[in-house]
């Protein structure tokens, strides 16, 4: 598997942030995997009709994730992908000499690349909760 590096993620997670639009609704909740909260990873909502407008995202940290009504979510349907950023227990230097932790892809592709997971976002605050199986 490949690895990723922790900065490497905080990008990802930084790009998605600012991609909902402007004045949405703000969806929240938790990411748990075989009864685990996912401790460091992403999320991303992609449209699945054309009412929901783009897609954002925001990073997982101990297992919830948050993006708020700023810039927020259009309701609609929406495709999901959740990432994990699993530690391997590695380190590896920067450009910057700094000693950074190595991790990898920690779910299926059934969750992110072959995601098949979806939701529902309405009017409003929305609180998503997502309990991944093995």
């Amino acid at each position: 598997m490949r690895a990723l590096a922790g900065a490497g993620l905080a990008l990802i997670c930084a790009a998605l942030a600012g991609c909902g639009g402007g004045g949405g609704s703000a969806v929240e909740g938790a990411v748990t995997y075989d009864g685990t909260p996912v401790k460091a990873g992403a999320i991303s909502f992609i449209a699945a009709d054309t009412k929901g407008g783009g897609s954002g995202g925001a990073a997982i940290v101990d297992g919830t994730y948050k993006i708020p009504g700023e810039p927020g979510l259009k309701p609609g349907k929406y495709k999901v992908e959740i990432r994990w950023a699993k530690p391997t227990g590695k380190k590896f230097k920067s450009e910057s000499g700094d000693m950074l932790d190595m991790t990898e892809e920690g779910l299926p592709e059934k969750y992110h690349i072959k995601s098949e997971l979806t939701a529902e976002v309405t009017s409003g605050p929305n609180k998503i909760d997502f309990t991944l199986a093995k």
